[in-house]
């Protein structure tokens, strides 16, 4: 028997149930959010605090980007934790090394330095990323349902994607194909691609590839604070709307009741909450494992396809003294060490620790046959980074203090006596902590989404990474958006009685 009764039951505290939890909250919906053993996003290694995984920011200037802030009242947090202006986003290549500005005059004039012999083709190329910027801009921001099901929505994505130049599969001009297949400048735009979405560079269409590089373009950023302080900040919205969350609490089953609703099961305290309806924010493979009856999920991967794992993302922290930090290098760098292939390509950070010391993270995608998640340690990602690091980083010996890789299974250890350090959370580590980078067999919507946000089970979203992996951080508002969109206006038809005008009156 139920204990507590909410009205819609948010699992995962990733960016997309978050987003649509907090919207669903200033709403007047009663929301509960379960963090479905999520470790927290930081931890601590001597005294510094570190993020296991970033939150990269592309597309800040999307119209649904800056709509869904607007209605959080998070616009102006977020833009005065963006990283400063000055700084830029930056490609380092073995022979090269260019800065991306937001300004098409400077980034024309920094290539024209850079690779001289390129300038008019990327020109051109420039300026039809802008037009197509502009095209998709009028699609992201009609509050459309990504990916549209129903017959209305297919409709409406129809009449308002007919303006741009790309079908419904997202296939037409293609970005960088001007430039030689291997050329280092094509490369380097097409090692960013997972870095900035969930999707490898193979899966992405003409329009979402287009998209992203658009995006690069015109600012690639992080937020001081990072994904730790944006997340805080969610929770304090969602709380400061009358709704609950319990980030250490998670969701042991969940059953169906009809008419009635759900039931679900806590794992920690065996306490059944009751809900309406439910936004499942982690991979689809744990909202199998929670229903007792599994049938319809077959039935629904019979028609879309089941995501397979195909890359892993992994991320290794060096501490170092701010004097062995070269002054060209900018906090965003993307580094790849083949100017002919982009599969080991590292997105490199470094943030300020205090005046004299730097922290450097070096992230990168590693495909699923070089590891086994079950096992531990793997020695070798600790290794390429620090190689990749000291390619960019001349005295990087003389300056380096520690160094750790919380998914490789290793521990942290000091350069100066090779000594082990202590963390914070030494049981939250190993190859099982590392993201999936996953394959679809199916996409829709220009390419953008791949999961439908509807279940087979009724009253069951999809609100997570896997539907609109095209788009990345932009992806993840329009998936935000829509199951919020959906749930509200179901929640509204059906108990429109307690939303009127009497729910107003006092007794």
């Amino acid at each position: 028997m139920p204990t507590s009764f909410y009205d819609v039951v948010v699992l995962g505290t990733h960016l997309e149930p978050l987003l649509c939890a907090a919207l669903l909250a200033r709403e007047g919906l009663r929301v509960l959010v379960l963090g479905q053993g999520a470790p927290s996003p930081s931890y601590t290694v001597a005294d510094v605090e570190v993020e296991s995984y970033g939150l990269t920011i592309t597309g800040a200037q999307s119209p649904i980007v800056q709509s869904t802030l607007d209605e959080l009242a998070l616009r102006q947090d977020v833009r005065q934790r963006m990283l400063d202006r000055n700084h830029v986003f930056q490609l380092l290549l073995p022979e090269h090394r260019v800065n991306v500005f937001p300004e098409a005059d400077k980034w024309l004039a920094e290539l024209a330095r850079e690779l001289p012999n390129v300038r008019r083709q990327a020109a051109d190329i420039t300026r039809t990323l802008g037009e197509v910027r502009g095209e998709l801009d009028a699609v992201a921001g009609r509050g459309l349902t990504w990916p549209p099901e129903t017959f209305l929505e297919r409709q409406q994505f129809s009449l308002t994607a007919t303006a741009q130049r790309y079908d419904r599969q997202g296939q037409g001009w293609t970005s960088w194909n001007q430039l030689a297949m291997k050329h280092p400048l094509r490369t380097a735009f097409e090692a960013v691609l997972p870095h900035v979405s969930g999707l490898l560079p193979a899966q992405h269409s003409d329009a979402t590839r287009a998209r992203l590089h658009g995006h690069v373009l015109s600012g690639v950023t992080e937020l001081t604070g990072g994904w730790t302080w944006f997340r805080e900040a969610l929770f304090g919205r969602i709380r400061s709307w009358g709704s609950d969350v319990r980030p250490r609490d998670s969701a042991e089953s969940l059953r169906h009741e009809g008419r009635s609703g759900h039931t679900i099961r806590l794992a920690r305290t065996g306490e059944e909450i009751g809900c309406s309806q439910i936004a499942h924010g982690t991979p689809i493979s744990e909202l199998s494992q929670l229903l007792s009856e599994r049938t319809p999920m077959g039935a629904m991967f019979e028609r879309v396809g089941e995501p397979r794992s195909r890359a892993y993302r992994s991320s290794v922290h060096v501490l170092m003294d701010k004097r062995g930090i070269p002054n060209a290098l900018e906090p965003l760098a993307l580094l790849c060490t083949s100017a002919t292939s982009h599969e080991k390509a590292f997105l490199v950070r470094s943030r300020d620790v205090d005046e004299d010391r730097v922290l450097l993270t070096a992230s990168r995608l590693i495909e699923e046959h070089l590891i086994d998640t079950g096992s531990s340690p793997i020695r070798f990602v600790r290794e390429e980074a620090l190689d990749a690091i000291r390619s960019v980083v001349p005295f990087f010996d003389e300056h380096a203090i520690w160094v750790d890789s919380p998914h490789d299974g290793l521990p942290p250890r000091a350069f100066r006596g090779d000594t082990e350090l202590p963390c914070s959370d030494p049981w939250m580590r190993g190859p099982y902590t590392m993201r999936a980078v996953y394959e679809y067999p199916t996409r829709r919507a220009l390419g953008v989404c791949a999961l439908p946000t509807r279940t087979p089970v009724r009253g069951v979203f999809l609100c997570n990474e896997q539907v609109a992996p095209g788009l990345g951080f932009e992806g993840s508002f329009l998936t935000a958006t829509s199951v919020a969109k959906i749930i509200g206006s179901q929640y509204r038809s059906q108990d429109w009685l307690r939303r009127g005008p009497w729910a107003r009156r006092s007794v």
